[in-house]
């Protein structure tokens, strides 16, 4: 098995500072490739916001260098990987806390990851806030995650439709967090299969906001994405449409597809 991936992240026509991040690597054991990627959406002020989305996809890079290689040196379960990761993302939570008390900022992230682990036929999803997971085929496309924000909670709860979602002017206001003082911030997981030629396309929400979700299959799917040259240059391809139909924010998308 082998993966091929590429992103594409821009400030956009409005911004001045791009407060995304992402990462993706890949780390080999017992002749099997490990796929871990990441996309984070920083909240707070130019430089605050950039600070802390950078921070978590450091510090995570660092844990899937050490702590998951350990992890996975021991054989450990996937319950204990989730473990593990759930640990870091809390102590990362603290410190960006920590930080903005001592330098009076305000300042926060959104955070969406997969770890694709094939020694364990499992892949882990770990999320908070809006940024998000789709999983792309041929035929379809589908929400791997759920938004954590006032107008997605209202949605489930029944008290608007997805339709009306679309113009709420309240869309970027969170319900959860990396940061922004939250003490008792709780992440999304979830363990799931996954098989090979199948796309997963990590997001902010400057990226899906003025695309449809049939746009995104249209362009994405499997078929035509044969090399990382492609995923590039159809990521490209959104990223220009979105920016032509008046986004303001950020924009940041990494896709992988399994071979």
């Amino acid at each position: 098995m082998d993966y091929i991936f590429s992103y594409v992240t821009t400030e956009g026509a409005v911004r001045k500072v791009n407060q995304d991040s992402l990462f993706a690597a890949i780390a080999e054991f017992r002749d099997e490739k490990i796929f871990f990627g990441a996309v984070c959406d920083g909240v707070g002020g130019l430089s605050s916001g950039e600070k802390a989305s950078g921070f978590v996809c450091k510090r995570l890079s660092e844990w899937f260098a050490d702590d998951f290689a350990d992890l996975m040196r021991k054989s450990s379960s996937i319950l204990k990987i989730r473990e593990s990761l759930d640990n870091r993302l809390h102590e990362l939570n603290d410190d960006i806390n920590a930080y903005s008390d001592k330098h009076s900022a305000d300042m926060a992230t959104t955070f969406t990851g997969i770890l694709i682990i094939p020694q364990l036929k499992r892949m882990l999803i770990a999320h908070v806030g809006d940024t998000r997971l789709y999983r792309i085929t041929d035929s379809d496309i589908s929400i791997m995650t759920s938004d954590h924000s006032i107008v997605a909670q209202e949605v489930r709860d029944g008290k608007i439709t997805a339709e009306m979602a679309e113009n709420d002017p309240r869309q970027n206001q969170l319900t959860n967090c990396i940061g922004a003082g939250l003490d008792d911030t709780s992440y999304d997981y979830s363990v799931e299969d996954y098989g090979t030629d199948l796309c997963y396309m990590l997001c902010t929400d400057g990226f899906r906001k003025k695309i449809t979700s049939d746009e995104m299959q249209k362009s994405l799917k499997p078929s035509s994405v044969k090399d990382e040259k492609a995923i590039s240059h159809n990521l490209e391809n959104l990223k220009n449409t979105v920016i032509q139909r008046g986004e303001k924010d950020n924009i940041s998308a990494l896709m992988v597809k399994i071979c």
